[in-house]
């Protein structure tokens, strides 16, 4: 509540001690001695009552146990129900139902991360939302997302789906920010690029740094409409044998692909051989480089059918994560230069920013990369191995642990993630994991100061996102 309605409400308790006063002289002689002692308090601009001073959208008691740890319970705020947030520059974006139709038209939100007051929201979305990034737009911070929109003139079908990005910058409300939920008119997208039809399903979404591929359309960054690409090429052949590719992303104007397969051949090993690594593709599906290579399969061998490796895209780079002993405790670090192949050393510099991308396949199971603002520190996991890479020195850390481990927020001193056994941070210094205790929550975004989490609750309860300013933080 205001400093103003407070100076109001001890104007009018005033005004009232008054009036008691004036009945007094005719009264009681009690009367007199209550509005004496009425009269002799001052006006304050300070609040009068406890409820007061409650933030609008302070945090619910209730709550304060299942806070992210570091989120102070008297300092933070939460908004219900909103889905998907996003962090960046002090912003917080993320999606809310709209008003007339809870199940299907939704909104993008703002919201100050610091206060939790509702900056401006957008016009309804033409579609359903298939990725929210916070991102640039027009060089500044902002929030984009990637929706299908649909021809309402014909029947929905698979040919009538295409692609839309719409992006907003942070500062889109001005000082007319619309409330949400308001019957105020939202704001308009300021980019607002639609893509033809696609023949890929409406949630195949790659979203990296490079660029936005949604389904078979390509975005590059500050490019005013997609363009077609090729998802769907003849696979790397060897002999008689298809080599599976696993697509994980673009850089640049080239499609990236992880290799990995096994060929018997006449002439090779009895046991045949693995193919492992990179291949680019242009837009239209063929080949721009191959840096694919053959391991000899070896029978009773913990790498019998070739190396297990992570390959992740950083950047504008590739890494590949090579066990080289079978217990696990050595890893062999390979940069490569997305658009040339070549081998490389990238400096933190050179990463800051990044959001890496990680190539699923069928040897890992739900990897994790993340890496640190700064560019300094990579974590990455993939089953029970949970590794911090130093960037500059090129050190792997492993992180002593038994299962598997899910990142869900970094900054540049700290790994937010959680495991089966619950939530845990890991300091990237020195690798060192400490478990959060229970019943709190591991933060799902943190930029600078602030936090943000999604709170759930069991089925059919309200959940809530919650943020505010890290008291952890410097």
């Amino acid at each position: 509540m205001s400093n103003t309605r407070g100076r109001r409400l001890a104007a009018l308790l005033a005004v009232a001690a008054v009036a008691l006063t004036a009945c007094g002289d005719d009264s009681d002689p009690s009367a007199e001695e209550t509005s004496t002692e009425a009269a002799s308090e001052a006006p304050t601009d300070e609040p009068s009552t406890p409820e007061e001073t409650t933030p609008e959208f302070s945090c619910p008691p209730e709550l304060g146990e299942r806070l992210p740890e570091g989120l102070d319970p008297d300092a933070c705020w939460s908004h219900p129900d909103l889905e998907r947030p996003a962090l960046i520059d002090g912003t917080v974006f993320a999606l809310e139902p709209d008003a007339s139709d809870p199940t299907t038209d939704r909104h993008i939100i703002a919201l100050d991360a610091e206060t939790g007051e509702r900056l401006w929201k957008s016009e309804v979305l033409p579609g359903e939302v298939s990725a929210l990034r916070a991102t640039e737009v027009d060089g500044a911070p902002g929030v984009a997302v990637v929706v299908t929109e649909n021809d309402s003139g014909d029947a929905l079908t698979e040919a009538s789906a295409a692609w839309g990005y719409l992006a907003w910058p942070a500062d889109a409300g001005g000082d007319e920010g619309g409330d949400a939920g308001s019957a105020d008119p939202g704001f308009e997208a300021e980019v607002h690029i639609t893509a033809p039809q696609s023949e890929v399903a409406a949630t195949d979404v790659y979203w990296t740094d490079q660029g936005v591929l949604a389904g078979d359309q390509f975005l590059a960054p500050d490019a005013s409409e997609f363009t077609t690409v090729n998802r769907d090429p003849e696979p790397m052949l060897v002999g008689d044998y298809d080599l599976e590719e696993t697509f994980t992303g673009a850089s640049g104007d080239l499609l990236l692909s992880y290799v990995r397969g096994v060929a018997w051949l006449p002439d090779g090993p009895s046991d045949g051989e693995t193919y492992v690594g990179w291949l680019a593709r242009t837009a239209d599906g063929a080949e721009a480089w191959n840096a694919v290579t053959s391991t000899p399969n070896e029978e009773d061998s913990l790498f019998g059918e070739g190396p297990s490796q992570f390959a992740i895209i950083v950047g504008s780079y590739l890494l590949t994560i090579t066990p080289t002993d079978e217990n696990y405790t050595a890893f062999e670090l390979s940069w490569l230069d997305a658009a040339t192949h070549a081998p490389a050393t990238p400096a933190p510099a050179d990463l800051e920013g990044a959001e890496p991308t990680v190539v699923v396949t069928d040897i890992m199971a739900d990897p994790t990369a993340l890496l640190s603002p700064d560019g300094r520190h990579l974590f990455a996991s993939w089953s029970t191995l949970a590794l911090v890479i130093d960037i500059e020195s090129g050190a792997v850390t492993r992180v002593p642990t038994d299962f598997d481990v899910y990142g869900t927020a970094i900054d540049d001193q700290t790994f937010f993630g959680s495991t089966e056994n619950g939530s845990l941070t890991i300091d990237l210094a020195s690798g060192e994991a400490a478990a959060i205790e229970a019943p709190r929550q591991p933060f799902d975004a943190v930029d600078g100061d602030y936090g943000i989490a999604v709170l759930e609750g069991a089925v059919g309860e309200t959940y809530y996102l919650v943020g505010g300013r890290r008291t952890a933080a410097e």
